[in-house]
């Protein structure tokens, strides 16, 4: 198992959790904050400082999944930007999306935020797929 973890491209891996990361950054403040706030019930007068130490677990935890990620494309195998696009959505949406819904249904999470939460899981994982797939 080392041999496998030490056989992944750390740069391939770094700059597809940079990616991710980053993607929720325009995910959740540019493209759907106003969206988002509205099906979580916050305004933004109810959002106060950023805690950084929840953005240094998201990205752990985000490098935890491209590396996963990386994994599994080495599997495949799969070279190029398309396959890697391809194996990313998959475990976007074959794997995130429909278990965190199975979540949802119990937890009575609305279809519009399950669409903006784990829709960013999705583009983040295909982003991370292309990146890992064309190094």
């Amino acid at each position: 198992m080392l041999e496998l973890l030490q056989s992944l491209n750390l740069w391939a891996v770094l700059t597809g959790t940079v990616a991710y990361f980053l993607l929720g950054a325009l995910w959740y403040s540019l493209l759907f904050s106003k969206i988002w706030m509205k099906l979580r019930g916050i305004a933004e007068e109810d959002i106060g400082e950023p805690n950084p130490v929840i953005f240094l677990w998201t990205f752990l935890l985000q490098l935890i999944a491209v590396i996963s990620l990386a994994l599994f494309l080495s599997a495949i195998p799969a070279e190029t930007l398309i396959q890697g696009a391809v194996a990313g959505f998959g475990a976007g949406a074959g794997l995130v999306f429909t278990l965190s819904g199975t979540t949802g249904l119990f937890s009575n999470t609305s279809l519009g935020l399950h669409l903006v939460d784990n829709g960013y899981h999705v583009l983040g994982l295909t982003i991370a797929g292309m990146i890992l797939g064309a190094w």
